[in-house]
């Protein structure tokens, strides 16, 4: 069995959007929907929309812990409620369109064991394909220069240009495909070892054992995959990226609920950004005493692997 795990803050219409296409898909499934105190009652309206639904449970977080807690806590409550095969964490504004998405996930996990999976992701805003993310994992050393980037990012005129760029589809279509072209980064190629986003990501059962609470803690939005994956790096973790699996992403609809003005949201995002990377300092300085050096931080394309 197959657990969903949807994060809802505001925007009511792309939930009921995420679950319905849920429920339209093969193989046995049952999904969670973890409302962040959404200040606008939608949470209590989707307890009350699918409080007779056997396949909807709706858990109502007395407080927006953001995205990592608020997954954790879904994630948990699903792990210990449904003992599933995976969980599949999604943002509440994707959209799965192949039915059998659930039985080739089945099959890719008995061709290829793993720990964490993305499949392709397809933005509507803009048509980029968003993973792998990066194919190369994060460092104190890239931390700090991000750190630094997002510091002086802060300027008004800096964050107005960035407004800019992120709110037209052509330019950051653009800005994005000349950052994978650096990458070389193939979306048509599965993966072992990169980078993920985190708009869906599929954790299996012998992972979710070990860690029924995957995300770390210490943030509040953003840069929660690079610091899964630099955990994943140090127990060694098996990380897959399979483009025939595939989901719609219509981006950022809760933060554009909440934020009408550009300026403003990206103020937040530097804001929890900087958070994040704090986090990620801490994280790193404290295990780089304590353990052994991590695997090396970079992917191998599984082309001819038999994925």
């Amino acid at each position: 069995m197959t657990a969903f795990v949807i994060l809802h803050y505001r925007a009511i219409q792309a939930t009921i959007q995420c679950v319905e296409s849920i429920r339209a898909l093969d193989g046995e499934k049952r999904m969670i929907l973890v409302d962040a105190a959404s200040p606008d009652g939608t949470g209590k309206e989707l307890a009350r929309k699918y409080r007779d639904d056997p396949l909807v449970r709706v858990i109502l977080s007395p407080e927006n812990t953001g995205f990592a807690r608020g997954n954790n806590l879904g994630i948990r409550a699903a792990w210990e409620e449904l003992e599933p095969d995976f969980v599949v964490a999604v943002n509440n504004d994707v959209e799965f369109r192949q039915k059998d998405f659930i039985p080739r996930l089945e099959e890719i996990y008995a061709r290829r064991p793993f720990d964490l999976l993305g499949p392709d992701i397809i933005s509507v805003f803009s048509g980029i394909h968003q993973n792998p993310k990066s194919l190369h994992g994060c460092t104190l050393d890239s931390v700090r220069k991000k750190l630094a980037y997002v510091r002086r990012s802060q300027n008004p005129i800096l964050l107005l240009l960035s407004s800019g760029e992120k709110n037209s589809p052509a330019i950051w279509r653009q800005l994005i495909r000349r950052r994978r072209a650096k990458q070389h980064i193939d979306s048509t190629r599965p993966m072992e070892g990169p980078v993920l986003h985190g708009a869906c990501v599929v954790f299996s059962r012998p992972y979710l054992a070990r860690h029924p609470e995957p995300f770390y803690p210490k943030t509040f939005m953003y840069y929660e995959m690079e610091i899964l994956d630099w955990l994943c790096r140090q127990e060694g973790c098996r990380v897959l990226y399979e483009p025939s699996l595939q989901i719609l992403h219509y981006q950022h609809m809760a933060t554009k609920t909440e934020f009408r003005s550009i300026v403003r949201h990206s103020k937040f995002v530097m804001d929890c950004l900087e958070q994040s990377l704090l986090a990620a300092e801490e994280l790193i300085l404290s295990r780089q005493a304590a353990e052994e050096p991590p695997v090396p931080a970079g992917a191998r394309s599984l082309t001819g692997s038999g994925l």
